[in-house]
């Protein structure tokens, strides 16, 4: 055999011995932690392979890491394409299949979620803003599944008015106060304690002066005050009560987290 062939073969294999196949019986959190080793040991091809068979597969297997997948997950992979640059293309490949979702009502939902997470990873929450326009001009049902999910990019954006298409004060005052008493009630169990009643009282606070200051901005008083007068019972917090007189000037703001 001639030395051509040899080395065809060699490379070949050395190739197959750098990609990365998932084990039989994946574990999400022990691939997504394993990325973050190959990425500090400058093994990113590795790597970028481990994070998208997360972001592809994890649900599969952990559906508990939905917050994970589409927060530090996103993170971990935005921070690799800094240092390799065809991760922030697959990232971008995703965000793209993700679009192609949405468009065609596949998994309408969970493909937004995906669409709006990665471009909040990548700072780019106007492609966000403008897909939901093209719902809310084409498919009003399907922009008011996915709106709590375009809420944030639309403020970020001052679409005040087009957030108000959309807004259904009571239920939704019902929805906060509902998952608010939830986080308190967590909040009891020592184990969990005070960093998540910290937590419980931020998000409680950002939803209820968001939603009071968009009513307000759009000229829907009345209903920003009976919000208001709600919220005020249901905590009263001096600071709290504060933050809602700003939100009745139309003050929107920040989202957060």
């Amino acid at each position: 055999m001639s030395l051509g062939p040899l080395f065809i073969m060699f490379a070949v294999n050395a190739a197959l011995a750098d990609k990365w196949e998932p084990p039989e019986n994946p574990d999400p959190q022990s691939i997504l932690t394993e990325a973050q080793a190959d990425v500090r040991d400058k093994r990113y091809e590795i790597a970028l392979d481990k994070f998208v068979w997360f972001h592809e597969h994890a649900l599969e297997f952990q559906p508990a890491m939905t917050g994970v997948r589409l927060s530090f997950a996103l993170g971990y992979w935005y921070d690799l394409g800094q240092k390799y640059p065809p991760a922030l293309d697959k990232l971008e490949d995703a965000r793209d299949v993700a679009a192609r979702k949405v468009a065609d009502g596949t998994n309408l939902v969970a493909s937004f979620h995906d669409f709006a997470s990665i471009n909040r990873t990548l700072d780019e929450e106007t492609l966000t803003q403008e897909l939901f326009e093209v719902l809310d001009s084409q498919n009003a049902k399907a922009a008011k599944k996915v709106f709590g999910l375009a809420q944030p990019a639309l403020v970020r954006a001052k679409a005040y008015a087009l957030c108000a298409k959309y807004l259904e004060p009571e239920s939704d005052f019902k929805r906060m106060k509902l998952i608010y008493n939830q986080g308190k009630k967590l909040a009891d169990n020592p184990l969990i304690g005070k960093r998540h009643l910290d937590f419980a009282n931020r998000k409680f606070t950002n939803e209820v002066t968001t939603l009071v200051a968009l009513l307000a901005a759009n000229e829907r008083k009345p209903e920003a005050e009976e919000i208001a007068k709600q919220a005020r019972e249901e905590w009263d917090d001096d600071t709290f009560h504060k933050d809602i007189e700003s939100a009745l000037e139309g003050k929107v703001p920040d989202p957060w987290p």
